[in-house]
């Protein structure tokens, strides 16, 4: 896929600019190309690349600071819905402003194009893999893991891609000339002239294509072991699972897909073999949300050296108010007011989020790391309520970025397969195995047992918003709820009383915002005569709009 050329547009650079007094540090190694490494190496690049700095060129062309790949996704994508709140007195400091606010989605501007050039670029990676392997040849046997690894990463990244482009009908934009169109397929085999006239292909193509891709990892990682760092064979059913409850809404509901979900879950559950978070692990402050082997959730992480990160290019640096290096020490990154006043007292994710009620914050009711003086100047200087503090710096480390920023990340935790199980449940209409889940899986959060949806859920669509609730809740900052907003018709609400949103992004929607459906950049329709200005998805420049106040 060809770089993005058109350059930034003047409102997006200036607050960039203003943000750039921070002194940033440079890494310290580069990274292998490809074709210069083994096979395991290969098979090593992907979690590289997906964590790399400037892969594609948008942190050195346009000087953004929010360039470090699927982390960056991953806040980007929670910058569009309602509940990550930037709380800092310069809301410019907070380098996914654009994602938040709507800005730069059309098809000339970077923002938008970030996705779609980053998945392409490791989609070419997947493809190079798989296209060093013979199936036929004699020592296949102890190659055919990479090749379960190759499938199974390209089908988590059409996946993604499907879910993103593909659009959805919301109030604000017209998409019925590209209703079901998602992306164009590239494989080993696809020839250069193939690639400059690809077309957007009907959804029920990509999902085959991914369904597949998946089917081949599956044979090929049924040997393969169960180390989070690679993709195994529960997270190849966790795939099939985000793949088939995508399914299961289409044409009106489909309860076989809806079947299909909740079978791969709980096949994904039993093959990983792992179980949610403890309220020790959750709120541990060496090692909470930073390191896959710490715990016995993660089915599938990014692990990263400190030597390729850059100090305020990290998902560390924007995401963790106790990184004093970074970004968050000036933005912090919180939970929004409506969604905290929503989670139970008895339940310990509220651990989190600093309380409303201050006196809390010294009480030991939180975890912190010891780290010199820094939890004074942390306290007394900066702090504000609902700050999260979910993310650890890894070790602990608050002060020294060459440890603290050499944290994993989370791309597929067990939890969300009891989530996805559950609503598969619901959208078969056995609502009540569907609630009988959702309070099996809360006596992991509300340990007391007083926890009890069917108070709060009579019909699918209350049990959905119930379950999308403690979802929300379970996933903040971690991208994952991005689809299900998407998927159930969501809508944003960040002007509110009290809110604690910043005053520029206080809009909501009635429903789907029109930017979840992701423009494509003008870059690939130029270099690829398949695509063009007609099959694009429209435009959602201007029409979200802060009220009158």
């Amino acid at each position: 896929m060809k770089r993005i050329t058109n350059k930034i547009l003047a409102l997006l650079v200036a607050p960039l600019l203003a943000a750039g007094c921070i002194e940033e540090t440079k890494p310290e190694s580069s990274v292998m190309l490809p074709d210069q490494i083994s096979l395991d190496g290969m098979a090593r690049s992907f979690s590289v690349a997906m964590m790399m700095p400037d892969k594609c060129g948008f942190l050195s062309s346009y000087g953004s600071q929010a360039d470090f790949g699927v982390p960056a996704m991953h806040i980007m994508t929670d910058a569009m819905l309602e509940d990550l709140a930037i709380q800092g007195a310069n809301p410019g400091y907070f380098q996914f402003y654009p994602w938040a606010y709507n800005l730069g989605m059309d098809d000339q501007s970077w923002p938008t194009g970030y996705f779609w050039e980053h998945y392409y670029a490791y989609i070419k990676i997947a493809n190079d893999l798989i296209g060093m392997i013979d199936v036929n040849a004699e020592n296949f046997e102890e190659n055919k893991v990479y090749l379960g690894y190759a499938y199974a990463y390209r089908a988590m990244y059409y996946l993604d891609l499907a879910r993103m482009y593909e659009p959805k009908e919301n109030n604000y934009t017209d998409v019925s000339n590209v209703l079901g169109l998602t992306v164009p397929i590239v494989t080993e085999l696809t020839t250069q002239a193939e690639i400059e006239n690809n077309p957007r292909l009907p959804r029920e193509e990509v999902y085959a294509f991914i369904l597949s891709d998946l089917e081949k990892a599956e044979s090929y990682l049924k040997s393969a072991g169960t180390n989070y760092t690679y993709p195994t064979l529960g997270a190849v059913y966790g795939l099939y699972a985000r793949a088939y409850i995508e399914m299961g809404y289409w044409n009106g509901g489909d309860k076989d897909a809806f079947s299909e979900a909740a079978y791969y879950a709980r096949e994904a559950i039993k093959a990983s073999g792992k179980t949610p978070l403890t309220e020790a692990q959750w709120t541990d402050p060496t090692t909470g949300f930073n390191s896959g082997s710490s715990n016995n959730s993660w089915i599938w992480g990014l692990t990263v050296a400190k030597e390729n990160l850059i100090n305020l290019v990290s998902f560390t640096a924007h995401i963790s108010a106790e990184a004093l290096w970074g970004y968050s020490s000036y933005t912090f990154p919180g939970i929004s007011k409506a969604l905290y006043d929503k989670i139970g007292k008895k339940d310990f994710r509220r651990k989190s989020f600093l309380s409303p009620d201050q006196t809390e914050w010294t009480s030991g009711t939180y975890r912190f790391a010891p780290s010199g003086d820094w939890l004074d100047y942390f306290f007394y200087y900066n702090a504000m309520p609902y700050t999260a503090i979910k993310f650890r710096p890894a070790q602990g480390e608050c002060v020294d970025y060459n440890i603290g920023n050499a944290a994993d990340h989370p791309l597929m935790r067990v939890e969300e397969m009891f989530f996805i199980e559950m609503e598969a449940y619901a959208g078969m209409g056995n609502l009540a195995k569907a609630k009988e889940l959702l309070n099996t899986f809360m006596t992991y959060r509300v340990t007391d047992g007083s926890y009890d949806c069917s108070l709060l859920a009579s019909d699918f669509e209350t049990f959905t918003d119930e379950m999308l609730l403690q979802k929300r809740i379970e996933f903040w900052g971690e991208g994952i709820v991005f689809y299900d907003y998407k998927r159930l018709d969501e809508g944003i609400t960040r002007y509110y009383t009290d809110t604690n949103h910043p005053d520029i992004w206080q809009f909501n929607t009635e429903g789907r915002s029109p930017q979840w459906n992701f423009v494509i950049n003008r870059g690939e329709f130029q270099s690829n005569i398949g695509i063009n200005a007609s099959t694009n998805n429209p435009d959602p420049s201007g029409l979200l709009k802060v009220p009158n106040k």
